[in-house]
């Protein structure tokens, strides 16, 4: 898709707001200070980098699952509109895949720019290891929801979670919880029916013979070289 097509359909505002307006509001989000207000921005800035020069060509060629495993967490690439300039944006996410849908974070909170983009616009692509699905992406605000999603979302992540200042794979569910009150939690459904979680998914083991075939090209790769260098050298 390019910015030359014509925009997609837009769900009526009214469409989703009542659901939301049966919950409470998510909590404040911490106050901005300390070392966390000096490294926000560069983290914003650095992780706009990696995205746009890394992750999103990795994920178009079709080689996100690779970089999935257990530790790095899982990702896929969820393509917004714009809400001002009408172009898809492409950000690569940390997902889970339970009750049909795929579940992802904004982890800036309600200033994350796909956040704020899907609430004007929910119509969204997801590129996921098992595919590619168009579908609707929206808040969940239920609180028992987040409940049962939000802690095993935050360990799928990995050690990325460790930037919300807790160890994923230690802390409670309680302790996640809280941590992670401020980030609004989205729901995407896709339009071609419910989602099974597959073997690159979180929970899938197909990681492991993926990071095999890697280390051992890898190591093949670097005895070419070492020969190579040894008879130029020789």
């Amino acid at each position: 898709m390019t910015a030359t097509e014509p925009p997609l359909a837009v769900e009526p505002a009214g469409a989703i707001e009542p659901a939301l307006a049966a919950f409470p509001p998510l909590a404040d989000p911490p106050p901005h200070e300390g070392g966390w207000a000096v490294a926000e921005p560069w983290l914003r800035s650095g992780f706009k980098a990696l995205n746009r020069w890394f992750m999103v060509p990795v994920h178009r060629a079709g080689l996100g699952a690779w970089l999935s495993t257990p530790i790095g967490g899982y990702m896929l690439l969820l393509r917004v509109r714009g809400r001002k300039s009408g172009v898809m944006r492409e950000t690569p996410l940390s997902y889970l895949v339970a009750e049909g849908s795929a579940w992802v974070m904004a982890g800036f909170g309600p200033r994350t720019e796909w956040y704020r983009n899907l609430l004007a616009d929910p119509h969204v692509e997801a590129w996921m290891p098992g595919g590619r699905h168009a579908g609707v992406a929206t808040e969940e605000l239920d609180p028992a929801v987040r409940a049962r999603i939000l802690p095993v979302l935050a360990r799928a992540t990995g050690a990325p979670a460790f930037l919300t200042g807790l160890n994923p794979w230690t802390a409670s569910d309680e302790t996640i919880l809280a941590a992670v009150a401020w980030v609004p939690l989205v729901r995407f459904r896709p339009d071609d029916g419910p989602l099974e979680p597959g073997p690159d998914d979180p929970g899938g083991q197909a990681w492991i013979w993926r990071q095999a075939l890697a280390l051992g090209a890898t190591w093949l790769a670097w005895r070419v070289v070492r020969r190579t260098l040894g008879r130029l050298l020789g």
